[in-house]
C-alpha cells in the first residue's frame, strides 16, 4: 500500500489489479502445506510462518474485479484477526475455521491485511489527522441541522457515513447497480488519517488538496463545473456565479 497514509508504515498488504488468477506454483505449494498438516502440523505451521514472512502473493474477487494483493500474515494469524473484526462477512469466515476453501482463506488475508495496516498508521504518533478541515466542514453542517451531506469535488462525491467517523467517495462518471437502481461507483473512503487504498492517484491528489483548504476546492468546483460542490444545483445568481459557490450552502458548511 506503501505511504498512502501520509507517512511510511510498514504494512502487511500491497495491492495491484489483474487480471490473472494465482500462479501454479502458488498452488502447488498451497496444496503440499494441506497435505503436511495431515501428517505434521507443527512443520506445516513452521512453513506457512517462513512463507508468510517472505510475503505470499494471493487474490480475491470483489465484483467482477481481481485484485492481486501480498500477505505476509501466516493463514492462522489472518484467521484468529477475523475475531476481532465486527463484519458479518469476517464474522463468518471465522466461524467456518479450519474448514475455510482456498478462496475464503484468501479473503481472511485480505481482511487481516487490511484491518492490520489501518491499525497501524492508527497508532504511530507521527500520523497527525490528515483530513481534520473535511470532517470539520461537514459537523459544522450537521450542527446546523442538515442532512443528506456532500461535497463534490473534481470527479468525485465526498459524503460522510452515518457514524461521521468516515467519508465514502463516489465517482461523478461511474455508475454501479446498487439496491435502487443505478448510483454513483463507490470508490472507497477516508479517515481522520488516511485514505482508501483502492483510490486511485488522481483521486487522492483531489482529496489532498481539499482537505488542505475545503472551501477553496469548492469553489474551484462551482468555477469549473457552474454548480454548486455542497448542493450540486446549477449556480444562477450572478454573485454565486462570481464566487463559485452559493451563500446559503456556503453558511451551512460553516465558511
Amino acid at each position: 500500500m506503501g505511504s498512502y497514509w501520509g507517512t511510511s508504515h510498514t504494512t502487511a498488504m500491497t495491492i495491484t489489479t489483474t487480471a490473472s488468477a494465482a500462479s501454479a506454483a502458488d498452488r502447488v505449494i498451497d496444496r503440499a502445506i494441506a497435505g503436511l498438516h495431515a501428517t505434521n502440523p507443527a512443520a506445516a505451521a513452521r512453513l506457512e510462518h517462513d512463507l508468510a514472512c517472505e510475503g505470499r502473493e494471493m487474490t480475491v474477487t470483489r465484483k467482477g474485479e481481481v485484485l492481486t494483493f501480498v500477505s505476509n500474515l501466516s493463514d492462522a494469524e489472518a484467521v484468529a484477526a477475523l475475531a476481532g473484526m465486527r463484519s458479518s462477512f469476517a464474522q463468518s469466515l471465522y466461524r467456518s475455521r479450519g474448514r475455510l476453501s482456498a478462496k475464503q482463506l484468501a479473503w481472511a488475508h485480505y481482511l487481516a491485511s487490511e484491518s492490520q495496516t489501518r491499525q497501524s498508521a492508527s497508532q504511530d504518533p507521527a500520523a497527525a489527522p490528515q483530513f481534520e478541515a473535511l470532517f470539520a466542514a461537514f459537523q459544522a453542517a450537521r450542527d446546523k441541522g442538515a442532512k443528506r451531506l456532500t461535497l463534490r469535488f473534481a470527479g468525485v462525491n465526498v459524503k460522510p457515513n452515518r457514524a461521521g467517523d468516515a467519508l465514502w467517495i463516489t465517482s461523478q462518471s461511474e455508475t454501479e447497480e446498487g439496491r435502487y437502481g443505478l448510483q454513483p461507483k463507490y470508490l472507497g473512503k477516508v479517515t481522520p488519517n488516511g485514505m482508501d487504498p483502492r483510490l486511485g492517484d488522481d483521486i487522492k491528489a483531489v482529496l489532498m488538496e481539499a482537505s488542505q483548504d475545503p472551501l477553496t476546492a469548492a469553489i474551484r468546483y462551482g468555477k469549473e463545473s457552474g454548480e454548486c460542490s455542497c448542493c450540486g444545483r446549477e449556480l444562477t445568481d450572478p454573485r454565486s456565479i462570481e464566487r463559485g459557490i452559493g451563500p446559503v450552502c456556503a453558511t451551512k458548511f460553516g465558511w
